[in-house]
């Protein structure tokens, strides 16, 4: 079982006077087997016990004392040692899960965390509440929940994993339907500032904003979450917000909640909710944010509970909210408003979006939060993710064209670091001007412009800038996505459409940014190679027949020397070859002028197998281990870069005659485990930094890695190598170089299919 970080609100399992037994006692040796049988108890785990400890489940003569020698093992928890001893056991294994501890309750279920009986990882799962509501009502909330949550993907929502239905026991009972999610170690806000106090300005306005991004994303897809309190934001230690329980939510345009029905929290209720929860749209939720700033801010409900249901609800629709600044003076007065209009009685005087909400909070987080939340942080390890060094990054500047005052100021404002220069231009005109006279890395262009079109003003950006590789990213709010990516036909690198959520922004700059560096850097890499290859074909022409020869020998001794210690296999290594052979010529047919030349690929192809030559000076435990390596055994392992580029540089000072050739193969051997984004090793290389021949053995290394099964890990198929190698593309390989290897992708197969191990 994992070693679990319990959360305070998790206890043991305490049986009521009306918890009865519900199954016939067993004597302990015959319970353990079924305890086994129905995976409460895994079979794996008590396999790896010794010799002393079975003997000491074996002597337990009674069933407590058996569930207690289980706690101590760390077979059972202490909740399901409870459940068991009250005869309760009956769904304490759900589906494909096992149930560990209770987290806590809602309106619509019990929470537990659960483990998955073969996979052994940890999730969250909500179990369907026995309540006096009908099921016919209650069930298909509960799946329009799991549903809700299974639509969005967003990095401060909790996600959903899987839901299902588990039959009930006895003729009559109700069945089990459970949902089962993401789960996040961390207190609720409630729990937070009941434990530590009110929160400081920029800390609370930290979490609210990404709250506020998550409901971006929820409104977006047409869900109004209807419950945003305290309780239902999770924090986890490094300070992610996390939201959760979408039981209330509801789809905007298919509303299941009958009319006039009161669903939500009063404290933190909208007074439209309070009146209608049917009727009510994403203002809602801001409104509930509100409240919630306000109680981090002040360590205060806004409105608190009384008593008398009926008496607050009526004071809701027409109570106006209280000022955080009565109850904390020293809190900015700015704020203070802000926290007032997402909680105005009336939805119009609102902010009308969460994004809105996020601009106004900006300033109120401290200059680290901010930028981390925008994916622009001026640290220089982020600076460099943006796409370059820290001196390139300075200059980078983005034309922000939109006929819209308050889209220009969050763009600005989400971009306005040391890092990026934010010029704008209210209309076409002003954006031509701007395009002819300034030099503008980024143009973000809305499409519909009081004057020019968005699509023209491309045309012409297109034939009047003097700026290499220059990008432009389309916005729109009245066209389709469909629509916006047929735009990208006329030239265009990307779109976004409005409403666009502060995280969106930020993401889709970046990798627009790292694109036209990448393609910068191509043009340099061109020109350099140029030169360092016409040094090298020239070498390799002064040889003689005999020294080509010698120099082949040295590639295939050391290529034995790998296959005999079983460092290798043969099969990897002649495929390595004709990817290799492969991908350079890609290169070279890519340009009229290419970069690579033949005696740049012969030199590859002979160098290639040699890229794991370290792992001969690596003792066998670490090079034979099956499984994956602890921490220690990592760092060894890794030292097999700068073992094979020590072995190869003592060679070259024995073998001058193929020095070129040898000092490709140092080149291989020490980089190519760096990834383009500068977080490999071991030197943490980034970019054209990365010796060309290494970022091409990366490629081709991790796609046969991929394909070849290994003690450790399955096999994979073409197919999902690629998407993986996709996917990873953003950090882990040349973005030029990858382009290429998907148009050879058949090309790759075919090779690996050729040649086996």
């Amino acid at each position: 079982m994992p070693q679990l970080n319990y959360s305070p609100m998790i206890t043991e399992y305490t049986p009521s006077p009306s918890d009865l037994r519900d199954e016939q006692p067993l004597p302990a040796h015959a319970l353990l087997r079924q305890l086994t049988q129905e995976s409460i108890v895994l079979s794996e785990d008590l396999r790896k016990l010794s010799p002393a400890q079975h003997a000491g489940l074996a002597g337990a003569s009674t069933i407590e004392r058996l569930t207690q020698k289980l706690v101590e093992l760390r077979l059972l928890t202490p909740y399901q040692a409870g459940r068991v001893v009250a005869g309760k056991k009956q769904g304490l294994v759900v589906g494909n899960y096992r149930l560990l501890e209770r987290l806590g309750a809602g309106g619509m279920g019990v929470v537990f965390l659960a483990e998955h009986v073969r996979m052994r990882n940890l999730v969250a799962i909500k179990i369907l509440a026995e309540t006096f509501e009908p099921q016919k009502t209650l069930v298909p909330r509960f799946y329009a929940e799991t549903r809700a949550i299974a639509k969005l993907k967003h990095p401060n929502i909790v996600s959903a994993i899987d839901c299902g239905e588990v039959a009930a026991p006895d003729e009559g009972a109700r069945a089990l339907h459970y949902f089962v999610m993401e789960y996040v170690r961390g207190k609720d806000l409630e729990a937070m500032v009941v434990e530590d106090g009110a929160m400081d300005v920029q800390k609370a306005c930290d979490i609210v904003t990404q709250i506020a991004d998550a409901l971006s994303e929820a409104h977006r897809q047409g869900l109004v979450h209807r419950d945003i309190k305290p309780s239902n934001i999770l924090v986890t230690p490094e300070g992610k917000a996390k939201l959760l329980d979408f039981g209330l939510a509801q789809q905007i345009n298919n509303r299941m909640t009958e009319a006039g029905t009161v669903l939500g929290t009063i404290g933190y209720m909208a007074p439209e909710q309070a009146k209608d929860a049917s009727t009510v749209d994403a203002r809602a939720d801001i409104y509930s944010l509100g409240a919630t700033l306000f109680w981090c801010l002040t360590g205060q409900d806004p409105f608190p509970n009384r008593g008398h249901i009926t008496q607050e609800l009526i004071q809701r629709l027409t109570q106006p909210p209280p000022s955080a600044r009565s109850i904390r003076p020293e809190l900015p007065a700015d704020l203070d408003h802000v926290v007032a209009r997402m909680m105005s009685v009336d939805p119009e005087e609102r902010y009308p979006t969460t994004l809105a909400v996020s601009r106004a909070l900006l300033p109120h987080l401290h200059d680290e939060q901010r930028d981390t939340l925008l994916g622009l942080n001026q640290s220089r390890s982020t600076v460099q993710a943006l796409g370059g060094s820290q001196n390139t990054a300075l200059k980078r500047r983005v034309l922000i064209v939109d006929d819209e005052p308050g889209i220009r100021d969050v763009v600005r404002l989400s971009l306005g670091s040391e890092g990026v220069q934010c010029t704008e231009a209210k209309n076409g005109v002003e954006a031509l001007d701007r395009i002819r006279t300034q030099p503008f890395e980024l143009i973000l262009l809305d499409v519909v412009l009081p004057d020019i079109g968005g699509p023209e003003i491309l045309r012409q950006s297109r034939i009047q800038t003097a700026t290499p590789n220059q990008k432009v990213i389309l916005m729109s709010g009245q066209l389709h996505s469909d629509e916006m990516a047929n735009l990208l036909l006329n030239g265009a690198d990307d779109f976004l459409v409005k409403p666009f959520s502060i995280v969106q922004l930020a993401a889709r700059v970046r990798a627009t940014l790292r694109l036209k560096e990448a393609q910068d850097r191509s043009e340099l890499m061109k020109q350099k190679l140029l030169a360092t290859n016409a040094e090298l074909g020239t070498s390799v022409s002064q040889r003689d027949t005999d020294l080509v020869r010698a120099r082949n020998s040295v590639a295939r001794t050391l290529t034995k020397l790998l296959v005999q210690r079983q460092a290798e296999g043969e099969g990897h290594l002649k495929r390595m070859q004709r990817y290799c052979r492969l991908l350079a010529q890609a290169i070279a047919a890519a340009d009229d002028v290419s970069p690579v030349t033949e005696n740049f690929i012969e030199n590859l192809e002979l160098a290639a197998p040699l890229h794991d030559i370290g792992k001969l000076s690596l003792p066998d435990h670490i090079l034979f281990k099956p499984g994956k390596f602890d921490n220690d055994e990592r760092v060894q392992m890794q030292e097999h870069t700068t073992l094979g580029a020590g072995i190869l540089a003592e060679m070259r000072g024995q073998f001058g005659f193929a020095n070129n050739f040898l000092e490709m193969a140092i080149d291989i051997a020490k980089h190519h485990h760096e990834r383009y984004d500068g977080t490999g090793y071991p030197d943490q290389l980034q970019g054209d930094n990365i010796p060309l021949a290494a970022r091409i053995v990366s490629i081709c290394d991790v796609y046969d890695a991929l394909r070849t099964r290994k003690a450790h890990k399955p096999a994979l198929s073409h197919q999902t190598a690629l998407l993986s190698m996709v996917n990873a593309a953003t950090g882990q390989f040349d973005p030029a170089l990858l382009s290429l290897f998907r148009n050879l992708a058949a090309d790759f197969d075919q090779v690996f299919r050729e040649i086996g191990d």
